[in-house]
């Protein structure tokens, strides 16, 4: 692997809600993890989940420096892994809660979007579902996308994906296959070994791949009372952050939110024709403070508003199931002619034409 590079100046802090996992971790590996926080210049008197924050480049260090002295120490651990194997909600209990009351790991998901405000910055992850397939991809959107600074935490993500997804599935496997897009290296049989599936290395993406059915499959913890409350304290938690997120940063959680906007109108297409102070009061915002976030990633309301609608009118056109004034209802149009003029000026053709085409 390529030795870490020093981070830009302008690296944003990453909240260090993790600490207490990364200390588990070292302690199960054997190695002195105090001393490692020390020697990287963090005060370990202040040190606090819910209040502490380093630098991508410290943290990228640290796993570094941990990975560095399990080795050196002879342990038959492999730090990134256990550090996954480890992970664990202490302070971030809303999204256990969101995760575990879940009634379908589509449903479970969702949390995936909240990463980036919550945990990391830079972490982003993608559902796509391709005929029987479906794929989880992880990117850590940096500048200098360099294999060699996050491939610890790709793993690291990976195992703990794998851990939760078999705890909703009551011990079932999730994943089919795996793939990654570091070459094998001297710890690789470790990684196979605790993930117990099979891994592609030096593969064009990373990600988790998986029956595209269990998305939909039943969940035995569903609790829609919890789930949905859970779901509005986190979106009020992202809303904060992204306030006082510092303009460096604006374009990671700009991202997160319109993701965390489109998710809402797909969950609650009637949301789209209630207006802003809705979708505000959705998410937990004020009007204004949603209008001016989305002007600062050059995006609006009635910009993804469009998206959305044009998407969902697409998905339910072509299952010729449902009536067109049905479909138009949904998606919040005050009436059938509304939705065709729209649906014309994106596609180009009136919806009937284009359920006969497509449908």
């Amino acid at each position: 692997m390529t030795p870490l590079i020093p981070a830009s100046s302008t690296d944003q802090q990453i909240p260090f809600v993790t600490v207490t996992n990364w200390v588990r971790a070292a302690r199960l590996c054997g190695i002195d993890i105090e001393s490692i926080f020390r020697q990287e210049g963090i005060d370990t008197a202040s040190l606090h989940p819910e209040t502490s924050t380093v630098s991508r480049d410290t943290m990228q260090r640290l796993m570094q420096r941990c990975v560095e002295e399990t080795r050196r120490i002879g342990s038959p651990k492999h730090f990134p892994v256990v550090l996954g194997e480890t992970f664990a909600f202490e302070y971030m209990s809303d999204v256990e809660t969101f995760i575990t009351t879940s009634a379908t790991l589509r449903d479970a998901t969702r949390a995936l979007e909240w990463i980036p405000s919550l945990i990391n910055p830079y972490l982003t992850f993608a559902l796509a579902e391709h005929g029987n397939e479906a794929r989880i991809a992880l990117n850590f959107d940096v500048p200098d996308d360099d294999i060699g600074r996050t491939w610890t935490f790709t793993e690291g993500v990976i195992t703990t994906t794998i851990k939760f997804s078999r705890m909703l599935l009551g011990g079932q496997t999730l994943i089919g296959r795996i793939t990654m897009r570091h070459p094998r290296h001297a710890w690789s049989d470790q990684v196979e070994a605790a993930l117990q599936v099979p891994i592609e290395w030096g593969a064009p993406m990373d990600a988790l791949w998986f029956d595209r059915a269990l998305l939909d499959q039943p969940l035995t913890g569903a609790f829609p009372v919890l789930h949905e409350q859970a779901a509005k304290r986190l979106a009020q938690k992202v809303a904060q952050r992204v306030e006082t997120t510092p303009a460096e940063a604006v374009g990671h959680h700009g991202q997160a939110l319109i993701k965390q906007i489109e998710r809402a109108f797909h969950d609650k297409p009637r949301l789209m024709g209630l207006g802003l102070e809705a979708l505000a009061e959705e998410l937990g915002l004020h009007a204004r403070t949603l209008q001016r976030r989305l002007k600062e990633v050059n995006d609006s309301h009635s910009a993804i508003q469009g998206r959305v609608r044009y998407k969902l009118a697409q998905q339910w056109l072509r299952q010729n199931t449902t009536p067109i004034e049905d479909i138009s209802d949904r998606l919040g149009f005050s009436d059938r002619r509304s939705f065709t003029q729209a649906f014309t000026r994106w596609s180009g053709v009136t919806p009937s034409q284009y359920r006969r085409q497509h449908g």
